[in-house]
């Protein structure tokens, strides 16, 4: 008897999920290439990733469109669309050019991300069990491997462009044979109790949507500005300080494969609040201790901890309604994190020093904690 179509479903989801993440950890560590390269401040960088994330809203929000007439062909056609979004980063010979790079990309990763995050949903609820943190382990794996990929290209002296393509092709090429199983899903959960309200759920949605919005800037804290905090504090090489990176999706992945289970045998308030406090406490060590022994264990702290909370977010929207407006919707709120903390992070560094603009994503950390209980509300949609 051969799989099932569920495991191969499965299989095709976390596929998906995979490219996904090869492709983020390829651009990231190669900030310091870019800031090198362009001559670009802290702040510009900021602001780069900034556009990134307005794309990102904007791909979100056009998700919900694509959603409602069934995603397997969008997700399958979208997954090479990324691939080909990294090359003009690469080619990028100024920050305005760059900028705009990183428009096309975040629009990309934007809209990719709520269709695969439904279709983690869909396979979810079919099985009546967590999955959602195994999928975006999946994710942290391919972040590793994309990051560790990087750092050799930095290390070796590749240039971004170089890189980008060849990782392009080969993420384009192995993945889409492996796609065809998709799901191909149209929506969320539909409401199991009459008491559940538009009103209600609005709510709900709103105080999800501020903690995917934190939690967000708690990730982009530790991802984002990790190569150049080792660098600047810790006077690491380019491929040293990718290594950072590898090590913050390294504990990402290790926590992301083990969480579900976690959450079966407690609740998704429970474990997002853990791991919110994990994270404010390697916040705390990297601010303490910027050397790069100390700054990587922070870091990896960071990782360990913010790895579960997105992934519950994104469930617990998923099964706010059938149409999939309250998943688009936190995903963009969570995009919209990846605004202001850039933003944030990147003022306050120009100003006071990237060492003090950690506090930025440590306080993050502890909203988080403060909204976890919200997270009950996406449980009640979840076959008993």
């Amino acid at each position: 008897m051969g799989p099932s179509t569920h495991d191969r479903q499965r299989v095709a989801v976390s596929v998906a999920f995979l490219a996904f993440g090869v492709v983020s950890g390829s651009w990231v560590p190669r900030l310091p290439a870019f800031k090198d390269h362009l001559h670009l401040t802290d702040g510009q960088i900021g602001f780069a990733l900034l556009i990134c994330a307005v794309g990102a809203i904007v791909g979100a929000g056009t998700a919900r469109v694509a959603l409602s007439r069934g995603s397997r062909v969008w997700v399958r056609t979208f997954t090479v669309v990324l691939c080909v979004a990294l090359i003009p980063a690469g080619l990028a010979t100024s920050f305005a050019v760059l900028v705009v790079a990183f428009l096309v990309l975040g629009a990309c990763s934007g809209f990719i991300d709520v269709l695969e995050n439904a279709q983690a949903a869909e396979l979810e609820r079919v099985a009546g069990r967590p999955m959602l943190n195994g999928f975006h382990g999946f994710w942290s794996l391919g972040a590793v491997v994309g990051s560790i990929a990087a750092g050799a290209a930095a290390f070796l002296g590749v240039p971004p462009l170089e890189h980008f393509v060849i990782v392009s092709l080969l993420v384009a090429a192995l993945s889409a044979p492996l796609l065809r199983t998709l799901p191909n899903t149209r929506g969320g959960a539909e409401p199991v109790h009459e008491a559940t309200t538009r009103r209600l759920m609005t709510r709900s949605a709103v105080l999800v949507g501020a903690l995917g919005f934190s939690a967000i800037i708690v990730e982009g804290g530790g991802s984002d500005w990790n190569a150049l905090y080792l660098r600047e504090y810790g006077h690491a090489s380019q491929g040293l300080a990718a290594v950072g990176f590898a090590a913050f999706s390294v504990a990402m992945m290790a926590v992301r494969f083990r969480a579900d289970r976690l959450t079966a045998r407690t609740s998704a308030t429970t474990v997002a609040r853990l791991g919110a406090c994990l994270s404010a406490v390697g916040f705390g060590v990297a601010i303490v201790w910027p050397v790069v022994p100390g700054a990587m264990f922070g870091f990896v702290l960071v990782g360990a901890g913010v790895a579960v909370i997105v992934p519950l977010a994104f469930s617990a929207g998923a099964n706010l309604g059938r149409s999939g407006t309250a998943l688009s919707f936190i995903a963009s709120a969570a995009y919209a994190g990846s605004i202001a903390g850039p933003g944030l992070i990147g003022n306050v560094a120009d100003h006071l020093g990237l060492r003090a603009a950690l506090g930025v994503p440590l306080a993050a950390s502890v909203i988080v904690a403060m909204l976890a209980a919200n997270l009950r509300t996406g449980q009640s949609a979840r076959p008993t």
